[in-house]
């Protein structure tokens, strides 16, 4: 009887930490096929009321490689911030959140 407790016990602790998962992974939204380097990792994001509510995100760190290396020449600082523009208006959070985000 006690290994039935404890498949038992084990089981709804494994269903509790599936449901914690998101179900959307932070990735560029054009991206067509399965991420390659995909990490979760709690993230302090701001709400619109101003406060910041700590997250747990999947995020596909492949798409923002070219976000996460800083720029050495000014057309590459140029296509940095219009790129961070668009991805955090596409993906509908901050620049500061999803620089947060996808920072490893």
């Amino acid at each position: 009887m006690s290994q039935v407790k404890s498949l038992l016990l084990l089981s709804v602790l494994l269903s509790s930490a599936v449901h914690a998962l998101p179900e959307q992974c932070l990735q560029d939204p054009a991206r067509t096929q399965p991420c390659p380097h995909l990490i979760y990792k709690q993230v302090s994001l701001s709400e619109p009321q101003g406060k910041a509510v700590k997250q747990l995100l999947c995020v596909c760190l492949s798409d923002f490689a070219d976000l996460q290396t800083p720029a050495t020449t000014d057309a590459q600082r140029i296509h940095q911030k219009m790129r961070l523009k668009s991805l955090s208006a596409q993906l509908n959070m901050s620049e500061q959140d999803l620089l947060e985000a996808i920072r490893y």
